[in-house]
Order: structure tokens, then sequence, then C-alpha cells
């Protein structure tokens, strides 16, 4: 077992989701467990959020992928700005990283913003 400190520091260019005003986004992140997901504050009318939030995620032998959600609040149904899957086999190793990610668009057209991301893994020694 290990943890895994995420903060989620800030987000640039996200795509516009809302027809009349700018996006509201949040970040939800998870590992294989969907009903474990932990979520930042919501940022309204912002394409640039900063969030600057950390969350610490409890790894078990085999998880090794981190899912992220960006979406953008609204009343009745959440959009989905992006998606991205951090393998997270090389922090294993490293144990720390500092990094701006891009949010790929469905199929890879084009980019719907990127997300800046500070990773810190902590083996547990029992």
């Amino acid at each position: 077992m290990a943890q895994l400190q995420v903060t989620i520091v800030e987000a640039i260019n996200l795509k516009k989701k809302d027809l009349f005003s700018e996006s509201d986004p949040f970040v939800q992140i998870y590992l294989d467990n969907k009903n474990n997901k932990y979520t930042t504050k919501v940022k309204h009318n912002t394409k640039n959020p900063h969030w600057n939030e950390t969350f610490v995620l409890n790894v078990l032998t085999g998880q090794d992928i981190l899912f992220v959600d960006v979406c953008d609040e609204d009343t009745i149904r959440h959009d989905k700005i992006g998606s991205l899957e951090i393998d997270l086999r090389d922090l294993f190793v490293k144990h720390n990283s500092d990094k701006w990610y891009d949010l790929p668009a469905t199929y890879g057209k084009s980019s719907h913003g990127k997300i800046h991301l500070i990773l810190e893994y902590q083996p547990l020694i029992i």
C-alpha cells in the first residue's frame, strides 16, 4: 500500500461548454473505483480556473492509473470538458511529478485545454 498526494493546481484554455457563458469547471480524480472520487470546488465563469487543492489517495497493489475528469457544472447535467488517464508506474520510481497535461478532445481531434497537476507518491512501510 502507498499514498498518492495529488495537487490540482490550475487549468488553462478549457473548452467552453455553455452556450451563453463561460464554463463552471471542477475536477474529479479517482483510481479504479468510480465510487471513491475526489472533487475540487467549482470555479464559476472561467476557462482558466485556479484550484490549488490537494487530495491524498490510498493506492493498493495493482492500481497504476489515475483517472482525471474535468467537468462543467450545470444544473441538470454536468458536461465533461476533458479526461485523461495518468500511468503511475513511472511515479513509483521517481516519486514526484510537476507537470502540465493536455486534455485531449474526443477522438484526439484537438485539445480541450491543459491541466497542471503535482503528484507525490509515498510507499508506506508496514
